[in-house]
């Protein structure tokens, strides 16, 4: 069973690095060493845009009221703590408008509209993917801030 895993990790590690290689013939895409980057969430699955965060949805079309929302259920379910968590909450709910909107309402019940038909329920991700996307919220919304 060791030696199957190995030779997976070997072939996923191959795949990778064949496919950054193409991908710096591409204009736009970037080079192997941005590829690679991404490799590091591989040891313990939460690393910056490993394959975890590639799973995930693109956060940045959220709206204002939905990314509030979303971080108020990340902090009342404990997959945020800390002050930056917090403090970027009570900055966004401070907004005009933010609070009383249908997708600040969807947010807090864990509902993240990215501008597709079908909103992701973060209650449908498992394990470390709801703390990943959680995570990904709060960078969105210090972004926002």
């Amino acid at each position: 069973m060791r030696y199957s895993n190995g030779l997976f990790a070997g072939l996923v590690v191959a795949a990778l690095v064949a496919s950054s290689a193409h991908a710096q013939s591409i204009p736009g895409v970037g080079s192997a060493g941005n590829a690679m980057s991404g490799m590091s969430g591989m040891s313990g699955m939460t690393g910056g845009t490993g394959i975890m965060g590639s799973m995930l949805p693109n956060v940045s079309s959220a709206s204002t009221g939905n990314v509030a929302g979303v971080l108020s259920y990340c902090v009342q379910n404990n997959y945020l703590s800390g002050s930056s968590a917090t403090s970027a909450l009570s900055s966004l709910t401070g907004k005009q408008d933010v609070t009383s909107s249908s997708d600040y309402a969807a947010g807090q019940q864990g509902q993240l509209l990215t501008g597709g038909s079908n909103p992701l329920s973060l209650s449908s991700l498992k394990g470390q993917m709801k703390q990943k996307l959680c995570s990904m919220i709060l960078s969105r919304a210090q972004n926002l801030l």
